[in-house]
């Protein structure tokens, strides 16, 4: 059975397992209850929240989901809003019956903003079986076929679920014993798998909800298959070929030959950020050289996996040794907010302060603020669109503050993915100075 955008899908599911895997927000599911969730799937959205009624079930960002949440059958107007902004983005009123779990997807089209409802009524029949449901919202892949083989088969053996076109939800009608399943999407009618996902887990006697989405990552044109319950957690899968690729940027103040397995791949000039180099999933050497062919990192382990995206920052330590630091890039789209990777790699300062500071703030009300980055380590800051001065400060032991740097008010720029890194720089008064890249 299948319905399309707009329509609900109404067909027999199996036990909620609330106690296992996630659960809801209640420990009784023998009430008149009726089960909520919200999977953002809006790209071009922000952080989300869902409420039904004066009832918060939660908010998400794209590819994330709320826990499931049980609330008393009626009607309700069911409400989403931009966190940030507080604008409403859809509002629908709809009656939730009894027994019933429904999943609420945001979908977006063409920068127009929609919803979809997977719904299904409880089977209290199953024993150690699984049942799913399945949900286009690839714009990439509009049109695809899915099939499903146990962990030990293949895709000659698997048994093919349904077809699917952009937005279309369908309902796996027959249940299946609970295990590990190998994944297969080819396009339509075709009989060579474009996506390959193995051993997925289907552990607990419920309903899954299986949503391919563009994964609007670093690498273009991939796939994710996400895996949603009933917690917050959504298990993705990426196809086990899809590529991977690395960028390294140069913190040195010389050139630099870079080298993987001993073969060279690209020179990358004092404080640049490389080109993307491709690669395929697996274990490498990095090895770094100056001009003068002196090697200065020797066979530094990078370890890839399909679908990785990764940025390798060359740097010095306190006794000019040069280190690499690995950061895996994120895949949110990075549209309506932004994970920034802030890195320390000054060497003299054991932490370091970063502040984001707003039009109508300063250091000391800045709200967004990366503080105590020991030297040689990142972390990621979520900022959302705004326009933002940066400041690099430095805390003294006595208590003693230094403004080491500080950019002028910019803002971020849509689908680019930002790295803030603080470096020696002894052309700059306090010889310290941040970099900003992408």
């Amino acid at each position: 059975m299948k319905v399309n955008s707009l329509a609900a899908l109404i067909v027999l599911g199996s036990v909620l397992m609330l106690s296992g895997c996630g659960g809801s927000s209640s420990s009784d599911s023998t009430s008149a209850e009726t089960y909520l969730q919200f999977y953002n799937g809006a790209p071009g959205s922000g952080s989300t929240s869902f409420k039904a009624g004066d009832i918060a079930i939660g908010t998400a960002v794209y590819a994330d989901v709320t826990a499931l949440v049980t609330i008393k059958p009626d009607q309700y107007q069911l409400k989403l809003t931009d966190v940030v902004s507080a604008d409403e983005v859809l509002s629908e009123e709809l009656t939730l019956t009894e027994g019933d779990k429904s999943l609420f997807i945001l979908t977006e089209q063409q920068q127009q903003f929609d919803m979809l409802r997977v719904n299904f009524k409880r089977d209290t029949q199953l024993d150690k079986q699984f049942k799913l449901h399945l949900v286009n919202l690839s714009a990439q892949q509009p049109q695809f076929d899915v099939y499903l083989s146990s962990e030990s088969k293949g895709f000659a053996d698997a048994e093919m679920l349904d077809s699917l076109t952009l937005h279309e939800i369908s309902s796996v009608s027959q249940a299946k014993d609970v295990g590990k399943f190998n994944l297969y999407l080819t396009a339509s009618g075709a009989s060579t798998p474009m996506f390959v996902a193995n051993d997925i887990s289907f552990a607990y006697a419920s309903d899954y909800v299986l949503i391919v989405r563009d994964k609007h990552g670093p690498i273009a044109n991939q796939l994710s298959v996400d895996v949603v319950l009933n917690s917050s957690a959504v298990s993705a899968y990426v196809d086990t070929g899809a590529p991977a690729q690395f960028r390294l940027y140069n913190s040195l103040p010389q050139q630099v030959a870079v080298s993987l397995d001993n073969t060279e791949l690209s020179q990358v000039t004092a404080g640049q950020l490389s080109d993307y180099l491709p690669l395929n999933k697996g274990d490498y050497s990095l090895s770094v050289r100056d001009n003068s062919n002196q090697l200065l990192l020797n066979s530094a382990l990078m370890s890839v996996t399909a679908g990785d995206s990764k940025a390798v920052l060359l740097y010095a330590n306190q006794q000019q040794q040069v280190e690499a630091l690995s950061i895996a890039e994120p895949e949110a789209p990075q549209l309506q907010a932004h994970d920034v990777m802030v890195a320390n790699l000054a060497a003299d300062f054991d932490k370091l302060h970063f502040y984001f500071v707003r039009d109508n703030e300063t250091i000391a009300t800045a709200r967004y603020s990366v503080k105590n980055l020991p030297f040689k380590k990142q972390q990621s800051i979520n900022l959302p669109k705004d326009y933002y001065a940066i400041s690099l400060v430095h805390v003294a032991e006595n208590g003693s503050t230094t403004l080491l740097d500080k950019t002028a008010t910019l803002q971020l720029e849509p689908g680019k993915r930002y790295m803030l890194l603080a470096e020696q720089d002894d052309a700059a008064p306090s010889g310290y100075k941040l970099t900003l890249v992408h």
